[in-house]
C-alpha cells in the first residue's frame, strides 16, 4: 500500500490526486405553471393576490399544462383554486365555468356534475349548464331528468342549438305531448312551478320572454283553456321584479274586460300560472302567412277591433309597446264570419302606477327601447317615454301589412331609425276595384296614424271613429 502511495507522489510531483466529484444528485424539477399556481394558492391563504384567483394569468397557466398533455393536473389546480376559501364567489364562478369546460373536452361529465348544478344558478352560465346536464343524463338513458334540463333551456333560449328536437323526442318515447296532471314542468326542480290538479296539460302552443303558454284542459268547467307558466329562471327571489310584472300584465289584461282582448279566467302567484281563454283560431301572423294580404273590408274590420282595444287600454293608461300580428289571436279561424281579433301578450306593457309599476321600472322603461323592431315607432326606437302614440302608430303597419302581406319597408330599411311621411303609400294592386274617393279617404288615415311625429297622430280613439266611418263607407260601397 506505501509503495502505491510513493508511486502516485512519485507521478503527480509528490501530491496524491483528488478525487473526481460524485455526480449531483438529480434534481426533480417542477413544471413553472406549477410553482406559479402553489404560490397563488399559499398567497390566497394568507390573504393576498384575491383578485388573481381567476385572472387571465390562472387561465394560461392551467391552459400551457394542458397543451404539454398534463390535462388531469391541470384540472386539479382548477379544483384547487376552488376549494381555498380566500376565493371570492365571482371568481369560484369563472372557476367552476373553466373546469366545466376541460371536463367537457375529455368527454366525461360526471366530475363535474356539482359544478354545473352550481353554475345552473348562474344568470350568465345557465342556459349552457342546463344543456349539459341535459346532454349527461340523456347519455346515461335518464331521460326525465334530461328532459327537465333541456325544458330550462328552452326556457331561456328556445332556439338552442337541437334542444327542442331532444325534448320532443324524449317526450315522444316517453308517450307524451307535455306533462301530465299535477306534474313541475319547465325544469320545475329548480324553479318550483306546477301545472296544478286542475288543469290538464295537452302539449305547447308557444314561448314567450316570460313564459310558456300550453293548451290544457280545465278539469272543473270541462273547457280548453291556454295556461302561461312563468319560466323558472324568473321565479328567483333575485328576479321578483319579473314575477310582479308577470302577474300585472295578468292583472292589467283581466281588468280590461273587452272582447277584443284576450281574457284571463284565473291566476294563481303560487303556482306561478296564468289562465287564460285559449285562442283556437290561432294568431293574425299565421292567417297572412298562409293566406295572404286581406280584402280592404276585413282589413279594416280588423282594423277597428284592434283600435277599440288599443282605446280600452289607453284608458286606463296601459300602452301594450308591443302590437304586432304574432299577439293578435282569434278564437275560432279568422276567415270565419264574426270572429273577432283579440290582443293577447302585455308582457312588455307599461302599466299605469296604480297597476304596480315602480317608478325605477318606469324610468328603465324609458331608457330602452323595448317592442319589436319592424312595428317600433320612431321615438319608440330611441328609447323615447312610453306613449299611446306608440300603439297608434303599430297598428298603421298591422293596417298595412293586412292590405299588402308586407312591411311598409324594405327589410333592408329596418334598422334605419327615420321615417317619413309617405313611407306607408298602398301600391295601386291593394285598392283594385276600390272607389277612388274611399281610397284617398283610406290613404289619409294611414298617413295620419304612421305619422313620424307623434303629436302628429291622432288618439287611439280618434283614430278608431275615422276606422269605423271608413269601414261602414266600405260596407256601403260594396267592397268585398
Amino acid at each position: 500500500m506505501a509503495e502505491r502511495r510513493g508511486f502516485f507522489r512519485r507521478l503527480f510531483g509528490g501530491r496524491e490526486p483528488t478525487p473526481a466529484p460524485l455526480p449531483p444528485e438529480p434534481t426533480i424539477l417542477r413544471a413553472e405553471e406549477e410553482l406559479w399556481l402553489e404560490q397563488l394558492v399559499v398567497d390566497l391563504g394568507n390573504g393576498k393576490r384575491a383578485d388573481d384567483a381567476a385572472g387571465a394569468e390562472v387561465t394560461s397557466r392551467v391552459e400551457s399544462l394542458w397543451r404539454g398533455g398534463h390535462e388531469q393536473l391541470a384540472i386539479d389546480w382548477i379544483e384547487k383554486l376552488i376549494s381555498v376559501p380566500a376565493v371570492t364567489d365571482d371568481a369560484r364562478v369563472i372557476l367552476r365555468a373553466l373546469v366545466v369546460e376541460k371536463y367537457e373536452l375529455r368527454a366525461d361529465l360526471a366530475p363535474a356534475i356539482a359544478h354545473l348544478e352550481r353554475l345552473a344558478h348562474e344568470a350568465a352560465h345557465a342556459t349552457r349548464a342546463h344543456f349539459l346536464l341535459g346532454e349527461h343524463y340523456r347519455r346515461r338513458g335518464d331521460d326525465e331528468r334530461a328532459l327537465r334540463h333541456y325544458e330550462a333551456v328552452l326556457a331561456r333560449d328556445v332556439g338552442y342549438p337541437n334542444v327542442r328536437a331532444r325534448a320532443e323526442r324524449i317526450r315522444a318515447a316517453r308517450g307524451r305531448g307535455a306533462p301530465p296532471p299535477g306534474e313541475t314542468i319547465a325544469s320545475g326542480d329548480i324553479g318550483g312551478v306546477h301545472a296544478g290538479a286542475r288543469y290538464r296539460l295537452v302539449r305547447e302552443l308557444g314561448r314567450g320572454a316570460t313564459g310558456v303558454v300550453y293548451l290544457a284542459r280545465d278539469l272543473e268547467l270541462e273547457r280548453e283553456v291556454a295556461v302561461k307558466l312563468l319560466h323558472p329562471h324568473l321565479a328567483a327571489a333575485r328576479t321578483a321584479d319579473a314575477l310582479a310584472r308577470f302577474f300585472d300584465e295578468a292583472r292589467i289584461a283581466a281588468s280590461l274586460r273587452h272582447p277584443n282582448i284576450v281574457a284571463v279566467l284565473d291566476l294563481d302567484e303560487d303556482a306561478r300560472r296564468i289562465v287564460m281563454e285559449l285562442a283556437a283560431g290561432g294568431t293574425l301572423r299565421e292567417l297572412l302567412r298562409e293566406r295572404g294580404p286581406r280584402t280592404v273590408r276585413r282589413a279594416l274590420e280588423r282594423h277597428t277591433q284592434i283600435l277599440s282595444a288599443l282605446s280600452a287600454a289607453h284608458r286606463r293608461g296601459v300602452v301594450h309597446r308591443d302590437l304586432k300580428p304574432a299577439n293578435l289571436m282569434f278564437r275560432r279561424d279568422g276567415d270565419l264570419a264574426g270572429v273577432e281579433v283579440m290582443l293577447g301578450d302585455f308582457g312588455v306593457a307599461h302599466l299605469p302606477d296604480a297597476a304596480g309599476a315602480t317608478g325605477a321600472a318606469a324610468a328603465h322603461a324609458r331608457k330602452e327601447a323595448v317592442g319589436t323592431l319592424a312595428y317600433m315607432a320612431p321615438e319608440q326606437r330611441r328609447g323615447g317615454a312610453p306613449d299611446p302614440a306608440n300603439d297608434v302608430y303599430a297598428a298603421a303597419v298591422v293596417l298595412f301589412e293586412m292590405l299588402t302581406g308586407r312591411y311598409p319597408w324594405p327589410r333592408e330599411h329596418l334598422l334605419a331609425g327615420a321615417r317619413a311621411r309617405g313611407d306607408f303609400r298602398l301600391p295601386a294592386e291593394t285598392t283594385g276595384g276600390v272607389p277612388a274617393d274611399l281610397v284617398v279617404a283610406l290613404a289619409d288615415h294611414l298617413d295620419r296614424i304612421s305619422d313620424p311625429d307623434p303629436s302628429g297622430r291622432p288618439r287611439a280613439d280618434d283614430a278608431l271613429a275615422e276606422a269605423q266611418a271608413l269601414r261602414e263607407r266600405a260596407i256601403a260601397a260594396g267592397i268585398a
